[in-house]
C-alpha cells in the first residue's frame, strides 16, 4: 500500500485573494472622535438612559426602588467590557454580548450615590486640560471607547439565544438569574414580594463573583426584578440539566466527578448518618467512598454480601448524601458535607429466596440494630424506599407496626433509656404507563404499605422539572406544571378518615413527558434528578420518583441533626 505522504497535493492557488489588513479596533483604535461633539452626545445619552431607568425601577409599588440603575452601553469594536468597571465606587459591568454587526453591548450598573463619578468623567473629558505630552483629553481611553448610552431593556441582560427569550409578558419559565455576589437576599426578597419561586441553595451555581439562582417567573416579573433590585448581572435560561452530564463522553464525566470530589469538605467519622435500608451500596465511587466506611456496610444475612446487587441502593446513597448532583457538578464552589452514610442490605440477591411478607417487619427491625451495634453513639436517620408493591397502606400491617415500634424505641431489646428513631419511608410510585389510555387519576393509587406507619415520616414527591432537553422529544411537554404533585407520587386521598394523613412531606421527584397528541407518556432524564451511578463505567445516572424524594428528605433530616446535635429525633421529625 503506498504511503499517504506520496500522494499529490491539492493546488489552491486559484482560490487565493489579497486584501489590505484591517485591525479589529482593540487597544484604542477606531475612528477619531471629535471631542466636543462626542462628549456632549455622551452626556445627553447618559442623562436620558438614567432617567429611563429611574422610571422603570419605580413602576411597581410592591417593590422598593433600587439603589442604582441599569443602563445599556455600546462599546467600540474590540473594546473589553471591563473597561467600564469602576468597582471602587460600585460601577460594574454585567452581561456583555456581540451582535451580528459586531456591535458590543454591555449592561452597566450605576449606583445612585456614584452617578456623579460617571458624570464627572464625561465633564472632565469634555472640558478638562489636555495632557502636556500627547495633548489628549482626560479619560480619553474610557470615553472614546463608548459608542452610545441607551436605556436598558430585558434584552440588555439576556445573553442566551435571542429566539429563546419569551415575547409574551405572561409567559412563565425557569430563568437563570445571575446576580452579583452578596445580592442573593435582594433577589430572594423580590421573589417573596412578587410571590414567585426562587430555587433553594442546592440548585444554585456559585462562582467567584456571581451566584446563579433559578427563578420561576413570568417575563413581566423578571423585568420588575431587574430594574427594582439592580442585582441582576445577566439572564439566561435555567438550563442546567442532568442530560448534559449523561450525554457527556465517559472520560469527561469522570473529570466532572473527580473535580466535585476534590471540592467537597468531607464529614468527620462521628458525624450524623443516613442509614440506607435497601439493596446494598457500591462504596467504590469518588462521591461516596469518603463518607461511607467499610465498617458501616451491613447485611441482614452475611451471605448476601454488602454490595448493591440491584443498583438501587447506590442511587439512594448518592441522593441522600449530596441531593441532586446537577448544580454541584456545574459550579466551582466548595461543598461541605456534615453527615455520613451507612448501609444495610435489606433485600436478598436473586440467588437467595425472597423474604416472606409476614417477616418484613422482623427483618426491618433486625436491619436497624446492625449499625447501632457498630456505632452506638452516632446520630442516624433511617431511610427506606422499599414498599409492598400495590398493597395499600389504608390499614395497619405487621410491617407498619414494626416501623412504629422501632420509631418509638420499644423494639425487643430496647430498654427504657433507648432513643427514639427517625425513620423516613417512601410513599410508593404510580405505575409508569407509556400509553395514556391506561392512566388513571393519582387518587386511584393509594400510598403503599408500610408507609402508613404513624411514627414514620412518609415522603411523596412534587416536581419543578419542566425543561425537556432530551433528543427526539422537541414536541413533547411536561405532564404537570412546576410546583404540582409529581406524576410519580401516590396519595392517601381515598384512605378512611381514621387513617393517618400521608405523606407528611414532599420533595422533588421529577416529572414525566407527554407527546403532542397526549397519547404517549415517557420518563425522561431531563425531567429527573442526577445521582451516583452503580459502577466506574456509569458514574452518573438519572433518578426520580419517591425513592429520590425520600433520600432527599433523609438528607434534610441529617443536616438538621448535624446543625442541632441537641435535637431529639422527635424534634427533627
Amino acid at each position: 500500500m503506498p504511503s499517504r505522504f506520496t500522494l499529490p497535493h491539492i493546488d489552491i492557488a486559484r482560490f487565493a485573494t489579497t486584501s489590505e489588513y484591517m485591525g479589529a479596533g482593540g487597544g484604542g483604535g477606531g475612528n477619531a472622535r471629535v471631542r466636543a461633539e462626542h462628549g456632549r452626545r455622551m452626556q445627553g445619552e447618559l442623562s436620558a438612559a438614567l432617567a429611563a431607568s429611574d422610571a422603570l425601577r419605580q413602576s411597581d409599588e410592591r417593590l422598593a426602588a433600587s439603589e442604582g440603575s441599569v443602563i445599556e452601553v455600546q462599546l467600540r469594536s474590540g473594546e473589553s467590557a471591563d473597561t467600564l468597571d469602576r468597582k471602587r465606587v460600585g460601577i460594574r459591568s454585567g452581561a456583555a454580548k456581540v451582535d451580528d454587526q459586531n456591535n458590543k453591548t454591555v449592561a452597566l450598573y450605576v449606583p445612585d450615590a456614584t452617578r456623579v463619578a460617571l458624570e464627572t468623567i464625561l465633564q472632565n473629558y469634555l472640558t478638562g486640560e489636555l495632557t502636556p505630552r500627547g495633548r489628549n483629553p482626560p479619560h480619553q481611553g474610557l470615553v472614546e471607547a463608548i459608542e452610545a448610552f441607551r436605556a436598558a431593556r430585558l434584552e440588555t441582560v439576556w445573553t442566551d439565544d435571542p429566539a429563546a427569550l419569551p415575547r409574551d409578558p405572561d409567559h412563565v419559565r425557569w430563568w437563570g438569574v445571575w446576580c452579583w455576589k452578596g445580592s442573593e437576599l435582594k433577589i430572594e426578597a423580590a421573589c417573596a414580594t412578587l410571590d414567585v419561586r426562587a430555587a433553594g441553595d442546592d440548585w444554585r451555581l456559585k462562582f467567584p463573583e456571581v451566584t446563579v439562582i433559578p427563578v420561576l417567573a413570568s417575563r413581566t416579573e423578571i423585568e420588575l426584578m431587574m430594574f427594582a433590585t439592580g442585582a441582576i448581572a445577566e439572564l439566561r435560561r435555567a438550563s442546567d440539566n442532568p442530560v448534559f452530564f449523561l450525554d457527556e463522553p465517559r472520560g469527561d464525566v469522570h473529570e466532572w466527578v473527580e473535580d466535585l470530589a476534590e471540592r467537597i469538605a468531607w464529614p468527620a467519622s462521628n458525624a450524623p448518618s443516613v442509614c440506607i435500608l435497601d439493596t446494598g451500596v457500591n462504596r467504590g465511587h469518588a462521591l461516596i467512598e469518603p463518607a461511607l466506611a467499610p465498617t458501616d456496610l451491613h447485611a441482614v444475612n452475611e451471605a448476601w454480601g454488602v454490595d448493591d446487587h440491584a443498583l438501587h441502593g447506590t442511587l439512594m446513597a448518592g441522593m441522600a448524601l449530596h441531593g441532586d448532583l446537577t448544580a454541584a457538578l456545574s459550579d466551582q464552589g466548595e461543598r461541605q458535607l456534615k453527615h455520613r452514610l451507612e448501609s444495610v442490605k435489606l433485600l436478598p440477591p436473586d440467588a437467595f429466596p425472597p423474604t416472606e411478607p409476614h417477616n418484613y417487619g422482623v427483618v426491618t427491625q433486625a436491619a436497624m440494630v446492625l449499625p447501632e451495634i457498630t456505632a452506638p453513639e452516632r446520630a442516624r436517620i433511617y431511610c427506606m424506599a422499599i414498599t409492598n408493591r400495590d398493597v395499600s397502606g389504608a390499614i395497619p400491617s405487621s410491617w407498619s407496626a414494626a416501623i412504629d415500634q422501632a420509631a418509638a424505641g420499644t423494639m425487643a431489646g430496647d430498654d427504657a433509656a433507648a432513643p427514639k428513631r427517625l425513620i423516613i419511608v417512601s410513599a410508593g410510585n404510580v405505575p409508569p404507563h407509556t400509553e395514556m389510555s391506561l392512566a388513571r387519576p393519582q387518587s386511584d393509587y393509594p400510598i403503599e404499605d408500610p408507609a402508613q406507619a404513624w411514627n414514620a415520616v412518609t415522603v411523596g414527591c412534587y416536581t419543578d422539572r419542566i425543561d425537556i432537553q432530551d433528543d427526539g422529544f422537541d414536541d413533547w411537554s411536561p405532564m404537570v406544571d412546576a410546583g404540582h404533585l409529581s406524576p410519580h407520587s401516590r396519595t392517601s386521598e381515598r384512605w378512611p378518615t381514621n387513617a393517618p394523613f400521608k405523606p407528611e412531606l414532599v420533595m422533588e421527584g421529577g416529572n414525566r413527558a407527554i407527546d403532542a397528541a397526549r397519547a404517549e407518556a415517557s420518563n425522561l432524564a431531563s425531567l429527573a434528578l442526577l445521582s451516583t451511578g452503580p459502577n466506574a463505567v456509569t458514574p452518573l445516572v438519572s433518578f426520580a420518583a419517591t425513592s429520590a424524594a425520600s433520600a432527599q428528605a433523609a438528607r434534610l433530616a441529617a443536616r438538621l441533626a448535624a446543625d442541632h446535635p441537641e435535637f431529639w429525633p422527635e424534634t427533627v421529625r
